[in-house]
């Protein structure tokens, strides 16, 4: 399902052109591109255009991980600003709304949106969203609350959402991609972290987004990929509330909201807004 077909796949020949160019790959870009046009002849799906191709960047960096430094750097990052973050919470009393709006807050990482200018994540976890759903939803007691990461960096701030969850009696569980896509967090970059948490960890197969695995319980979902996998899932099986950024022109359309806007959304909103707007 595309939003805006145009506007995302020149955003895709964008980012994946950013791939190859970052690691010093691009005269591969023209082998690139030819797959990219047979890809998108005879694929609908938007989340299974822009994993393909990613998984298409790996075969031409003959890597199976291309980001591993990246994560790493930006894991520490997100370890510092981790620390101000509990904090905070302590202070508030470990307060559910308030960390829900630093974890959308902080869904500010990105390296391949077009025309996305990130800033400080220490600077950016206080902004505050431009829309709040949080109370027109309850978050279940009585089912398992999936946390479905996203970029790293920013997992160590919902690292801390799903501490601040679990203090109040939620049964959680992480759920992170098992293969590499971009910068996103998968099962060898967390489980070391949350080792000693107590915290349950789920490894979805391949580097589709969790969310297509996910059934009988409640997602919190972080990011815009995890979204749009979410927009494409044709029988409802999971309730879920959405924490993200509109980084792009076409989601601050959709929300009517300013570019780069913190977000909090349950997933009937956005399945109603996608609906109005979407083709395939």
């Amino acid at each position: 399902m595309w939003i805006d077909k145009d506007l995302c796949i020149l955003c895709l020949i964008y980012s994946r052109s950013k791939d190859l160019v970052t690691f010093n790959k691009g005269a591969e870009i023209p082998k690139l591109l030819r797959y990219i046009a047979e890809i998108i002849e005879h694929e609908n799906s938007r989340t299974e255009v822009f994993t393909k191709t990613y998984n298409h960047i790996k075969l031409l960096l003959n890597s199976p991980d291309p980001y591993t430094y990246t994560k790493r750097r930006l894991t520490e990052v997100g370890k510092r600003v981790a620390t101000i973050v509990r904090k905070y919470l302590d202070e508030k009393n470990w307060d559910i709304h308030e960390a829900l709006k630093i974890s959308a807050a902080a869904n500010i990482i990105d390296t391949s949106v077009i025309g996305y200018e990130p800033k400080n994540l220490e600077e950016a976890i206080w902004d505050k969203p431009a829309i709040d759903e949080y109370n027109y939803i309850e978050i279940p007691k009585n089912k398992k609350i999936f946390i479905v990461l996203d970029n790293s960096g920013e997992a160590e701030i919902d690292l801390i959402l799903a501490e601040t969850l679990m203090k109040k009696g939620y049964n959680i569980a992480i759920a992170v991609r098992k293969e590499a896509y971009e910068i996103d967090v998968t099962i060898d970059d967390i489980k070391d972290a949350i080792l000693n948490q107590n915290i349950e960890i789920i490894a979805t197969p391949r580097n589709i987004s969790p969310v297509a695995y996910l059934k009988n319980g409640f997602a919190i979902v972080k990011g815009i990929a995890n979204l749009e996998t979410y927009t494409e899932i044709e029988q409802e099986t999971i309730e879920t509330l959405h924490l993200f950024r509109a980084k792009c022109e076409v989601l601050a359309k959709i929300f009517n909201v300013s570019k780069n806007s913190p977000l909090i959304i349950t997933g009937k909103t956005i399945k109603q807004k996608y609906m109005n707007r979407s083709y395939k």
